[in-house]
């Protein structure tokens, strides 16, 4: 799937209706709040590096959309009334907080009651050797990456925050190991150490963590978990 596409697919859970007023945590350049934004009556997109919420504002002025607006914030700390919105939506950031379920009750506490909270985010692999490995992978190939959520682990976590767990969607992508290790700009060893570990798993020392060989490119899967809760 293209990222335009998967961008369709999030806006598509979000079960969105044209009048909703979304929050996108951990923005990132903003191509979340991009995307739901014909859908909905606004977005805002929240970030603690300033440079992506530059790049934010750039896109949607350069795309001519007038009902976004981003602002610096810490998503622990989320500086909105209690219920300020109908859709809380997260793409691809809960693996980099070192404390998910207080961003969650976070952004439980801004969601109104009758709201949703949407998270697609990685998914790690069933068995506990697996996951292990590819979080050490993922952590060699950028450290700023924490663990992923299990998809078991969401049913509690969204009890905790006054949520109720309406589902989590399970899917795969399928990655090349250069391209992927390359967007993120390692320390030679690390990527090493990562391409490794991918070798190993290739060769099946790793069970439950898939990876092959395409000629000389070598080929692995990331889970994918799409969640949607709805506020009590």
């Amino acid at each position: 799937m293209t990222d335009a596409g998967a961008l369709a697919r999030l806006v598509a859970w979000g079960r969105v209706t044209g009048t909703e007023r979304v929050l996108d945590v951990a923005c990132g350049p903003g191509l979340v709040a991009a995307a739901f934004s014909p859908h909905v009556a606004s977005v805002i997109g929240v970030d603690l590096t300033p440079a992506m919420l530059a790049r934010g504002t750039a896109i949607v002025r350069e795309r001519g959309i007038a009902n976004v607006a981003f602002a610096l914030a810490d998503v622990e700390r989320l500086a909105f009334p209690d219920g300020r919105f109908d859709r809380v939506v997260s793409r691809r950031a809960f693996h980099h907080f070192p404390d998910p379920a207080r961003v969650l009750a976070e952004t439980a506490r801004v969601c109104r009651p009758g709201g949703a909270v949407v998270i697609e985010d990685q998914a790690p692999p069933a068995d506990p050797l697996a996951a292990e490995a590819m979080t050490t992978i993922d952590r060699l190939r950028d450290p700023s990456h924490t663990r992923a959520v299990a998809p078991g682990a969401w049913e509690a976590l969204c009890a905790a925050s006054g949520l109720e767990l309406e589902r989590v969607w399970q899917s795969s992508l399928e990655l090349d190991f250069d391209e992927w290790i390359t967007r993120a700009h390692p320390e030679p060893a690390d990527g090493a150490r990562a391409r490794e570990m991918l070798e190993s798993a290739a060769r099946g020392e790793i069970p439950g963590l898939d990876a092959w060989h395409v000629g000389d490119t070598l080929r692995f899967t990331v889970g994918l978990q799409l969640v949607r809760a709805w506020r009590k």
